[in-house]
């Protein structure tokens, strides 16, 4: 750059700078706090769903099926 490019550019004001940088770094994290709320509530609904359907059909103790009326298993004898 030549002398008279550099005396025409305006100098950044520090202030202008450090607000801006403040605001992309803040919706960046905003954004990244929506998706992994997101994903953590997906995850826990998924091990949710994973217990109901575990503890409703299978025998906890050998993994068997089992209704859900059932006092014991068929299989191993033990109380549910």
């Amino acid at each position: 750059m030549s002398e008279t490019e550099q005396e025409k550019e305006k100098p950044v004001k520090i202030e202008k700078v450090a607000e801006d940088t403040g605001e992309l770094i803040g919706k960046g994290i905003r954004k990244t706090w929506r998706i992994a709320k997101s994903f953590g509530k997906g995850v826990l609904d998924s091990l949710e769903k994973k217990e109901e359907q575990k503890s409703a059909s299978n025998c906890p103790h050998c993994g068997a099926s089992v209704s859900t009326d059932s006092r014991f298993c068929s299989r191993c004898g033990k109380k549910l």
